[in-house]
């Protein structure tokens, strides 16, 4: 009876339950997929940045090229909290983010994915199904793997997964082809570099205005040196949804009303500043449309630029209207021998004040204080007539002064 037991087969899966697993027997635990680009620690690389600000005492882990070559090695936190620059090429959560995530989750995280993106989550979804199955099969193998290392001190640890680094980049990796025109933050041939579609210039003013105070200066607006500069930089800001940025720069736009109001009313009127829109019509006034480039035409926009000349347009017709009224008179300027004297001061004055009005030499945005440079030599020595022509003025500058002044 105990003769046959030879006669059995042998059961080779309870046979090498015991059998220390072989790391090719180990099952994957998680899938190891390759980092994204950016997301993976920056190895050292003796490259020359043009701009690498420090941060409580660190350097970046982020390179930034420009559409004019220039690299910057930025911090990825700043990034993160001060913009959407990651958001722009993963979606609106970052892929990194889902790095970390259960498996099983993997379906309730709320993206709209493309197809190529479904497809994968497909694949990855039929992946991880196999391993569960593969993992159930090998359980007790695992139950037995972990009794032989609680019984036995000396016995080797398992075989860990080799987790393969991503490639190291090359010293220099070349700039993006310039034929290829960049439009937003695009990942480069390397993991670590992003190009970027800003200038330089661009670029700079916009870190000096997300980083931390006097990490690049003391002033956070001061390389906002030139409107063009600025307009470029409040761009940037909206494209990277900064709020941070955006602001600072849109409260630069206030300092260079006086010097291109009309430069400065299109520049808000295209990025639908309507505080900074109206507060430079006020000044604006006094530029005619005749001195408008057709850059500035562009940017302003049809519907702002209407409104401006309606504006320009109203305030020129009640202007006329104000100094074509005649002059103050009562029962002693009908009798006065010298009151016609007087009369024509006002009129030659007044005639040629709406000639400016109407040729642009004088804006329409005056408040007709022009009036009280009145020259007087030609008026009669009469006080009395003197008095009503200075009440003639008074009117008008009153009149002038319920005008609208902006859009």
């Amino acid at each position: 009876m105990h003769n046959n037991q030879n006669s059995y087969p042998s059961d080779k899966s309870l046979s090498n339950i015991f059998d220390p697993p072989s790391p090719s027997s180990q099952p994957a635990d998680e899938i190891h997929s390759p980092p994204p680009p950016a997301y993976s620690a920056l190895p050292h690389r003796d490259v020359e940045f043009h701009l690498a600000p420090m941060l409580e005492g660190k350097l970046g882990d982020v390179e930034l090229e420009t559409v004019d070559g220039k690299r910057f090695l930025v911090h990825k936190k700043v990034l993160e909290n001060e913009t959407v620059f990651f958001q722009i090429y993963y979606g609106f959560v970052p892929v990194w983010r889902l790095n970390n995530a259960v498996a099983t989750n993997a379906t309730t995280v709320p993206i709209h994915f493309t197809q190529t993106h479904q497809t994968a989550i497909t694949q990855r979804e039929t992946v991880i199904g196999t391993n569960t199955l593969n993992n159930l099969l090998c359980l007790p193998k695992l139950l037995a793997s972990h009794l032989a290392r609680g019984t036995s001190p000396s016995g080797s640890p398992p075989a860990q997964e080799d987790i393969v680094p991503p490639p190291l980049p090359p010293k220099d990796t070349p700039a993006p082809p310039h034929t290829a025109t960049v439009s937003a933050p695009t990942p480069t041939a390397s993991p670590y570099i992003w190009a970027v579609p800003e200038t330089c210039a661009v670029l700079t003013a916009f870190l000096s205005l997300i980083y931390p105070r006097g990490t690049f200066t003391s002033s956070p607006t001061s390389l906002l040196t030139n409107l063009d500069l600025t307009g470029r930089v409040i761009r940037a800001s909206l494209g990277y949804q900064s709020s941070k940025a955006l602001n600072l720069s849109r409260d630069r736009l206030y300092s260079f009303i006086d010097a291109k109001p009309i430069e400065v009313y299109a520049m808000a009127s295209f990025f639908k500043f309507a505080d900074l829109a109206r507060l430079a019509s006020y000044r604006a006034n006094d530029v005619p449309p005749e001195r408008w480039d057709d850059e500035t035409r562009s940017l302003m926009g049809r519907s702002a630029m209407t409104r401006l000349v309606q504006l320009q347009d109203h305030r020129r017709e009640r202007l006329c209207e104000i100094l074509s009224r005649q002059m103050e008179c009562d029962a002693h300027s009908e009798t006065c021998l010298t009151g016609a004297q007087t009369r024509n001061v006002w009129e030659e004055m007044t005639r040629w004040v709406k000639e400016g009005l109407q040729t642009g030499r004088i804006g329409v945005g005056t408040e007709l204080f022009v009036l009280l440079q009145v020259d007087l030599r030609g008026a009669s020595h009469c006080g009395d007539c003197l008095v009503l022509l200075g009440k003639s003025i008074q009117r008008s500058l009153y009149e002038a002064k319920d005008l609208p002044r902006c859009i």
